[in-house]
């Protein structure tokens, strides 16, 4: 029983597509029957089937429709016609009159409208008769008056100009856009394009230009401003006292050695004897030296060190200030120093190619781009990054009224100056679609579009002769 109702309704879709000329699809869903055996499978074609049918139904409809027309044009003319060979008999007959009146001016009615209808697109029957052929001989005109008409009236500038002052552009396009921001194929093509766009960085180019500024920037560098910034930052900082500091840490620990201590010495009793002096003078040193030795001679010079060190040490001391002062009055005499200024002058010059400027900005670019690439591949970069970024920015623009007009106005003038410039390509391109049509295919397509409507006229002629036929063969009648 089931294996029958899927017989039945497979010859049913069979049918369906034969006469919607739907064979291909009924041949791609025959495949998917017999290899999948499944009702879902069969429901999905049937779907197919019907997407593909309704184009094509709606052409068949038309072409159908525009044929009955035709048709029916006929037959209105072939009854009138009809009627009136059948009516020649009973002519005398009062009725046989009256009805041969009507067919009559049916017959010319419609002959007269067949005519005029013919004449606008050929000779009828092939009689070069004047005034026929109306749109080949007069293809130009139609033509110039066309383009003219869709360039001044239909699509004027006017026209064009005050409907698009009627669009918010840029309301629309902040809405369609916050719309979609949330959408997978829009991360998607965020993504190719930040990675596309970081791919096409030329480092090679990049580098030398990076450098370039680094070193104008160098240049224009105030050399006597630096020096005084960076002594202003040593004082506020206190590094000149902690300098100090460090330097007497290290005094203090040379001098507080037992090599130091004898090295002092040593040299204080060379000092000594190398004095050359003469009378009481001479006494007293030798009396001096006779009475210390120099060990004695160098704990005396170490204490002496030791002690001027700890004042050194202390703060507020006054020699510790003293000594600080004067640092720091030196300090400030350098960025008035011309020596030490063109010595720093040349430094800047050499100061890329001592640290190789080049090379370090290529590997820093490098590892840029390939940390940015990493960053740009990952999942979350466009929902957490991306998107609040941009949502933040429309919500900003949206919530500035001045901007969000300002912003309207430059949109519509460039639409306006771009639709000034280019307006009378409008009418060029209509000039050149219908250039490219030759007469057969012109007049096919305009059978095509009101064909339909034109056919009518000829039933309405026949009809409407047909009446005023009738009545005036009453009239005729009754007079």
């Amino acid at each position: 029983m089931i294996a029958e109702s899927w017989y039945r309704m497979k010859e049913a879709v069979l049918d369906w597509s034969l006469r919607c000329d739907c064979a291909v699809i009924w041949g791609n869903m025959k495949v998917y029957s017999t290899n999948k055996g499944s009702r879902t499978v069969f429901v999905a074609f049937c779907d197919k089937i019907e997407r593909r049918i309704h184009p094509l139904r709606l052409e068949r409809d038309v072409t159908t429709m525009k044929r009955e027309a035709k048709y029916i044009a006929t037959v209105s003319l072939g009854v009138m016609g009809v009627g009136f060979a059948a009516t020649l008999p009973f002519s005398s007959s009062l009725w046989g009159g009256f009805l041969q009146g009507g067919f009559e001016a049916g017959v010319v009615g419609g002959l007269a409208d067949w005519f005029a209808v013919s004449a606008l697109f050929r000779h009828p029957l092939g009689i070069p008769i004047p005034h026929t052929a109306l749109l080949p001989k007069n293809r130009e005109k139609i033509t110039k008056a066309l383009v003219s008409t869709v360039e001044n009236e239909l699509l004027s500038k006017e026209t064009i100009r005050a409907r698009l002052q009627q669009i918010r552009f840029l309301d629309r396009g902040l809405e369609l856009a916050e719309s979609h921001l949330d959408n997978e194929a829009l991360h998607k093509g965020i993504t190719m394009l930040a990675k596309q766009a970081l791919q096409a960085i030329d480092l090679e180019k990049l580098t030398p230009l990076l450098a370039e500024e680094i070193r104008k920037a160098l240049q224009d560098v105030d050399t006597s401003r630096l020096v005084r910034t960076i002594v202003d930052s040593i004082i506020e900082g206190g590094y000149d006292s902690k300098t100090f500091d460090f330097v007497i840490d290290k005094v203090e620990a040379w001098a507080i050695k037992s090599e130091t201590r004898d090295q002092l010495g040593g040299m204080a009793v060379k000092a000594f004897e190398g004095l050359q002096s003469n009378g009481f003078m001479a006494f007293a040193v030798n009396a001096f030296m006779g009475m210390v030795s120099e060990e004695k001679l160098g704990n005396i010079i170490q204490n002496f060190l030791l002690s001027y060190i700890e004042q050194m040490r202390t703060k507020n001391h006054p020699r510790r200030d003293a000594v600080l002062g004067f640092i720091r009055s030196e300090l400030g005499k350098l960025e008035r120093n011309p020596r030490l200024l063109a010595e720093m002058e040349g430094l800047k010059g050499k100061l890329p190619d001592m640290f190789e400027l080049d090379d370090k900005i290529s590997g820093l670019l490098k590892r840029l781009k390939e940390k940015a690439e990493e960053f740009v591949d990952q999942p979350h970069f466009v929902p957490q990054y991306v998107v609040p970024m941009i949502r933040k920015i429309i919500v900003s623009v949206q919530a500035n009224a001045d901007l969000l007009q300002r912003g309207e106005s430059w949109i519509q003038h460039q639409i306006v100056a771009y639709l000034e410039q280019n307006h009378s390509k409008i009418g060029q391109l209509v000039k050149e679609n219908l250039d490219k049509l030759n007469n057969d295919k012109l007049i096919e397509l305009m059978e095509d579009k009101i064909g339909k409507d034109l056919q009518w006229i000829r039933v309405n002629g026949a009809i409407c002769g047909f009446i005023i036929g009738l009545g005036l063969a009453g009239l005729k009648m009754l007079f």
